[in-house]
């Protein structure tokens, strides 16, 4: 004879109890270069830039970012390590760079 329901258990058709966790809802999700406050003062700024063209804007900054920071790496590394630190230094700019851009949602695709 087969068990008509696993585990013992039957679940009720009708609406989720008002107390129950209804999941899936994370933290926010950080903004990037236009988060709410930015957006009204770029769009004043560049007026121009508007979806495709905007996301690209943004997203080459965004590499300059990157660049920036994996270049500060590399000059601590050279004073630090001397040449071999600097390469050291700017394996780790690079990295710390896009995980900032990627995390802080500076990139988009």
């Amino acid at each position: 004879m087969a068990r008509p329901y696993p585990n013992g258990r039957r679940r009720r058709p009708g609406r989720r109890p008002p107390n129950r966790y209804s999941g899936g809802h994370g933290p926010p999700q950080p903004g990037g270069f236009t988060p709410a406050g930015f957006r009204t003062f770029y769009n004043v700024i560049l007026p121009g830039l508007k979806g495709r063209e905007k996301r690209e804007f943004f997203n080459q900054i965004s590499g300059w970012l990157i660049l920036g920071v994996a270049l500060g790496g590399a000059i601590l590394g050279y004073t630090w390590l001397g040449a071999l630190g600097a390469v050291f230094g700017l394996g780790a700019g690079i990295m710390a760079g896009g995980s900032m851009a990627e995390k802080g949602r500076f990139h988009r695709r």
